[in-house]
């Protein structure tokens, strides 16, 4: 009976080129570029069938002077190490280790497809389905949305479709206005039109009867046979998927999950840039932004489930504490904490498993039939890693962790491990080298499950041994060193040093020699047929053992619901985990929840991260009396950044997540809305004003109560009456709207004017002019908020005097704002002289005609009050050229 340590009994190195023809017809001792790889790696055993201890590798050694004594001497261990680009290309197929790069913080992008398409009614409902080709999770949606398509444009930006399906009938003739905004606000996802008689929604309930898991099945299809739209999109990506990948899901193995848009915060494409939440604007990558902060995840699962919450965080302030207690607890426990973390980190990708137990081509395969062996081995592996997580979260108090360990002991997992020890090897482990991946597909079926099974793989066996016998004969013929290494292509090759051969010729029964640097790679005759035997050998034992597995996948496929859920519970266990590590390496507090936004010492949470010295933590409060926030200062003062800490504390507060501050307090935020970047976009001919107008214009159609609006520098894109006159219209509106508003500008009128509103505060960051002789030579930056407004005048050239190529320029350049600043305050003193004349010749006007009422209350004759009439007019005229004369003065 074969044990698991036949699984190991050869193990060699794996290389990432072949030589370049392995063909008895050819030998050539010319040096190409596609060189195989040196002869650095791990190396055969000669006797490594017939040894009962397994080896990791050994060379073959020989003495020219003395062949037969080289022979029959035990042969020297190698410990070499494996070369970097080693061809275990295939190792990635057992999924074992810590995760793959999405595990690790990476991006899970460009997995999904997506249909929309939207009803022809006179509001706009959209229905939307989206299958991760990744995971084979089916997501559905409908949503009645508005003229702007908000909530559909967040739920595309949080999957990030690399295909996205919609109507021949909304591209023909004319693209439909829901296409052009997808056009523009996903530009890396291919719009394809597809027929419209594939939005069947009859055959989109079809699909999702056929195919939905029956367990928890009831609720979901009782409700959806109403979304029509959602349906026919369903219809529209199975079919897709059938058309295009040729493959099929097998019946009642696919999660579908229906969404719905309440409970969640909306956070917008641009905001989501913005904020730069899973994008960094300069690197193009997910390292300095706040996924990439808070990813400590372990696990592909947990990476995916973080970066949806980012994107999506929660509004139901009773799951946010539920969370939050989830973090505090894990926190506490050291030794229940690093338990967790050693077991998460050997998890591979369960989701990508389950994906390759339920799909499945439509032509049968040997390449096929070698994949489910895998699985099965990987599946074994991660049941494994599921029962030591339970078993480290132990006994818990709060009640997400105890429905976490009920969902990882699921009796049926137990089931999934018993049926596979019944199959297959128990001792057979996860190997990433390919020739240890070919040895464990070849014995992972236990022996005596089918005979022609055992006879195939004794004859494996055989001509691997046969190969070790012809290398220690060649060793002993030409009294060479020769190391055997094998590539996933080509099977088995020699490598040799050329000093081996000194100035003699390379013997002939050695074929295409190939010479790199100081090594020489070769074959032979024999060894080109010992490997087609090896592979015809190998077809044999996969399609042996292919109705095996079969069998045993299709009893694991009856309750595929467990691995579902035990997905899901790992991937939250992993994000809370990923939290409570955050808070044992940083100075992070745990949120509350109130009516007032309070932070006490907050701090960036990305700046702090990458910043290298200490960052200036501030403070803000944002109640009833004050929502909306007038932020001046100098350029480079920090009110950007200031802008953006509030809003990425805000997000980390809903996600359920500590936050970098001293004391916070939330009120929860339903919605996310920003304008910060001032950027052209050539390909939507949108020159900077008109995309910050756009930005600008939905900020203030959608805001409300519950908002948080933040504004950064509004109307720089046009002159400078206009843009002061927009932001002030823009503001007057968001001050009506009562949403929480943070509003950083230049606009110095602004704090004057609209001081008129009592829910108006200013606040400016704080900065310190130097000076050298008398005269302004810099500004020093104190990044601190402080009350009122930036009484600075001129910091621009304060900032712009630090650059000395711009010392001339900005001379002149002082000059003339100097002398603006003059003219306008010439003609803001003549705006006051004026009003006092005019106040002046008022008060003559009121004196003049009480001085005629007196008179005619007297009782004076025709005559005397002529004469009296007179005497006024001579009196009022010359105080009016006396006033005349002082405004002429005045001008001069």
């Amino acid at each position: 009976m074969l044990t698991g340590k036949n699984i190991d009994r050869v193990n060699a190195t794996t290389q990432s080129h072949a030589p370049a023809s392995i063909s008895p017809q050819t030998r050539s001792t010319s040096t190409r570029a596609s060189t195989p790889a040196s002869a650095s790696g791990s190396h055969t055993s000669v006797r490594s069938f017939r040894s009962e201890t397994a080896s990791t590798g050994y060379d073959v050694p020989s003495n020219s002077n003395h062949h037969k004594k080289a022979a029959s001497s035990s042969h020297t261990l190698s410990n070499t190490r494996r070369s970097k680009n080693s061809g275990a290309a295939s190792t990635k197929s057992t999924g074992g280790g810590g995760g793959s790069g999405i595990g690790r913080g990476g991006k899970d992008g460009q997995s999904f497809v997506a249909a929309v398409v939207e009803g022809r009614g006179t509001g706009a409902e959209v229905g939307m389905c989206f299958c991760d080709l990744k995971t084979s999770e089916v997501i559905l949606c409908q949503i009645a949305d508005s003229q702007t398509y908000v909530r559909t444009l967040q739920k595309l930006n949080l999957y990030e479709p690399a295909e996205i399906l919609v109507p021949t009938t909304a591209v023909d003739p004319v693209n439909s206005k829901l296409v052009n905004i997808i056009k523009e606000t996903m530009p890396g996802s291919t719009i394809t039109p597809t027929a419209r008689r594939s939005f069947n929604d009859t055959k989109g309930l079809e699909y999702i009867k056929k195919y939905i898991i029956k367990e928890g099945s009831a609720s979901l299809l009782l409700g959806i046979p109403t979304k029509y739209f959602c349906l026919a999109a369903t219809a529209a990506v199975m079919q897709h998927i059938e058309e295009s990948r040729h493959a099929v899901f097998l019946n009642h193995s696919v999660r579908f999950k229906y969404q719905i848009c309440q409970g969640s915060m909306v956070i917008d494409c641009a905001t989501a840039r913005n904020l730069e939440l899973t994008m960094n604007l300069s690197s193009q990558n997910d390292k300095d932004t706040l996924f990439g902060v808070l990813n400590e995840t372990l696990t592909p699962m947990g990476a995916r489930l973080l970066r949806s919450n980012i994107l999506q965080p929660l509004t139901d302030e009773r799951t946010i504490q539920t969370r939050l207690d989830c973090v505090q607890e894990l926190s506490q426990v050291e030794d229940r904490f690093y338990a967790l973390k050693a077991s998460l980190k050997v998890l591979g990708d369960v989701d990508h498993l389950i994906t390759s137990f339920i799909q499945v081509p439509m032509k049968a395969s040997v390449k096929h039939s070698e994949q489910c062996i895998n699985h099965v081995i990987n599946l074994k592996h991660t049941l494994h890693a599921v029962s030591s997580v339970a078993q480290a979260l132990g006994q818990c108090k709060n009640r997400l962790l105890v429905t976490i360990h009920r969902l990882l002991t699921d009796p049926r997992l137990e089931r999934f491990s018993d049926l596979i020890d019944e199959v297959i090897e128990k001792n057979v482990m996860l190997e990433k080298t390919a020739v240890g991946i070919r040895h464990q597909r070849c014995f992972a079926v236990k022996a005596g499950c089918n005979g022609l099974l055992d006879v195939a793989r004794q004859t494996y066996k055989e001509t691997v041994n046969d190969i070790l016998d012809a290398t220690n004969r060649y060793v002993y013929e030409y009294g060479i060193n020769l190391k055997v290494q094998f590539n996933v292509t080509v099977g088995y090759y020699y490598t040799t040093t050329i000093d081996q051969f000194g100035e003699n010729e390379v013997p002939l029964v050695f074929i295409n020699v190939i010479r790199k640097s100081k090594s020489l790679t070769f074959t032979t005759l024999e060894l080109v047929k010992k490997n087609a035997k090896i592979n015809d050998s190998l077809t044999e034992v996969y399609l042996m053992s292919d109705k095996i597995v079969s069998d045993l996948s299709s009893k694991i496929r009856g309750e595929i619901g467990a691995l579902y859920k035990a997905s899901e519970a790992v991937a939250m266990l992993d994000m809370l985990l990923s939290f409570a590590y955050q808070c044992t390496i940083s100075d992070f507090i745990r949120p509350e929840f109130t009516d007032t936004l309070v932070i006490k010492q907050g701090r960036h949470p990305i700046l702090e991260k990458i910043s290298l010295s200490a960052f200036v933590p501030n403070d803000t409060y944002a109640g009833s009396a004050y929502t909306f926030q007038i932020i001046t200062g100098p350029n480079m003062s920090g009110k950007t950044t200031y802008l953006l800490q509030v809003a990425l504390l805000t997000v980390m507060a809903q996600i359920g997540s500590f936050v970098p501050a001293e004391y916070a307090s939330f009120r929860i935020v339903d919605q996310l809305l920003s304008r910060i970047c001032n950027e052209d976009c050539i390909e939507l001919n949108a020159s900077t004003f008109m995309t910050e107008m756009k930005e600008t214009a939905y900020i203030v159609e959608n805001a409300t109560e519950k908002s948080l609006v933040i504004i950064d520098e509004l109307g720089r894109g046009t002159s400078t009456h206009d843009g002061l006159g927009i932001a002030f219209a823009v503001c007057e509106e968001l001050i009506h709207s009562r949403a929480v508003v943070f509003f950083a500008t230049h606009f110095q009128e602004l704090t004057t004017t609209l001081t008129a509103y009592h829910n108006v505060v200013n606040l400016h960051l704080e900065t310190e002019l130097t000076r050298d002789n008398g005269k302004t030579s810099g500004i020093s930056f104190k990044y601190r908020l402080a009350q009122g407004s930036a009484t600075e005048k001129h910091y621009g050239f304060s900032l712009a005097k630090t650059l000395s190529p711009l010392r001339n320029p900005l001379a002149r350049a002082e000059v003339v704002s100097l002398r603006l600043t003059d003219l306008q305050e010439s003609a803001r003193r003549r705006s006051e002289s004026d009003r006092v004349v005019a106040r002046r010749r008022a008060l003559v006007q009121v004196s003049h005609d009480g001085d005629l009422i007196q008179k005619a209350a007297k009782g004076m004759t025709g005559l005397d009050l002529n004469l009296a009439l007179r005497e006024v007019q001579q009196t009022v005229m010359s105080q009016l050229l006396a006033i005349k004369e002082y405004q002429e003065k005045k001008r001069v």
